[in-house]
């Protein structure tokens, strides 16, 4: 009779683990163990759009299933860093995906699904992103508690932060220029130094001095211009001269201007995504572009609602961590499974 009423109790316990344990799908749920977890939970970071990212993700999800690792929400890693009671699998890890990309939907989701784990994206709301990924995938993935969708920005851009020319356009690849807010596309405009939008004011420069380099490559051959062996110091004299004479430097933006640009990038990109979504989503984590940021953003991010912020910082994540600080391990397509291991090693 004791037996039998031993294991009924047992039963009863795993079934109320079972409902009660957020973040888990239901074979994950099943293998909670009772000893309170201590050692470092590891995030990892992915970029879907990465070439070769389909096949090294699958090898690692495989690994990882084989060596018994079980994915978690943030949701339950918030509460871990609390110091709350909170039960979790012998291997917890986090698996999270930038910039919302169509490679989400296509690869990361299907695979989630196969692997019966979970994971969360981190998206951009606004175009050009949005234009080639769209975002009819975000209400399908989000509902199905496989992948949810939180926010990565609006903009994901650079913004000018200095006087200091660096360099100007002259057709040629643009690398990340295409990225700077308010980068002119005219033969000659200066490329001011640059920096991450969220945690830097905004130089705005004398437009007189972009008309001025534009209109003298013109005068000079255009295309040809950029033939010369010294074409930049030819330019940057001519910015010089001008500044002398005109007083030419621009500004930086106020305060208020500033305040307005931040918010409009965690703000108004958080509620694209819950009208998306709907059914009350509610965004509460915002993974930091670039990794970069500051205080005075992580301020505006808890005035805005948010529960927690991602970083690239290296490393795993302890209870009394700061809940705005979240390390992530960044994974390429490259990495094979030993240097996965290597990177969530707990030694």
């Amino acid at each position: 009779m004791m037996r039998t009423k031993t294991f009924w109790v047992s039963i009863t316990v795993s079934v109320i683990l079972l409902i009660l344990v957020p973040g888990l799908s239901g074979v994950q749920r099943a293998s909670l163990h009772a000893q309170p977890f201590s050692g470092p939970i590891f995030v990892l970071l992915y970029h879907p759009w990465e070439e070769g990212f389909q096949s090294a993700f699958r090898g690692h999800l495989d690994w990882l299933k084989q060596n018994h690792y079980q994915t978690i929400s943030l949701e339950t890693l918030i509460q871990y860093l609390k110091g709350e009671e909170v039960p979790l699998p012998m291997n917890p890890i986090l698996l999270t995906f930038d910039d919302g990309t169509i490679e989400n939907y296509k690869v990361v989701y299907p695979m989630l699904q196969e692997f019966d784990f979970i994971g969360t994206a981190f998206v951009i709301t606004g175009f050009p992103f949005t234009g080639s990924s769209n975002r009819f995938w975000w209400r399908e993935v989000d509902r199905s508690n496989l992948l949810e969708i939180e926010n990565h920005s609006r903009s994901h851009r650079y913004i000018w932060i200095s006087p200091r020319i660096v360099d100007f356009y002259s057709g040629e690849d643009p690398g990340d220029y295409w990225l700077i807010r308010g980068m002119d596309w005219r033969l000659g405009a200066p490329i001011y130094e640059f920096g991450y939008e969220l945690i830097y004011d905004q130089y705005l420069p004398d437009r007189r001095i972009a008309d001025l380099c534009v209109n003298y490559v013109k005068q000079k051959g255009g295309q040809d211009f950029f033939n010369r062996a010294e074409w930049k110091e030819e330019l940057l004299q001519k910015v010089e001269d001008f500044r002398k004479e005109h007083q030419g430097h621009g500004r930086y933006e106020m305060e208020v201007q500033r305040n307005r640009r931040i918010k409009t990038e965690i703000g108004l990109s958080k509620r694209v995504i819950e009208q998306t979504i709907g059914r009350g989503k509610e965004v509460k984590f915002f993974a930091y572009p670039w990794g970069a940021y500051d205080e005075s953003l992580i301020i505006q991010l808890k005035q805005e609602g948010y529960q927690g912020g991602l970083t690239v910082d290296f490393g795993g994540n302890f209870p009394g961590d700061d809940s705005f600080k979240i390390r992530r391990i960044i994974v390429t397509s490259e990495m094979t499974v030993e240097d996965l291991k290597d990177l969530i090693k707990k030694e």
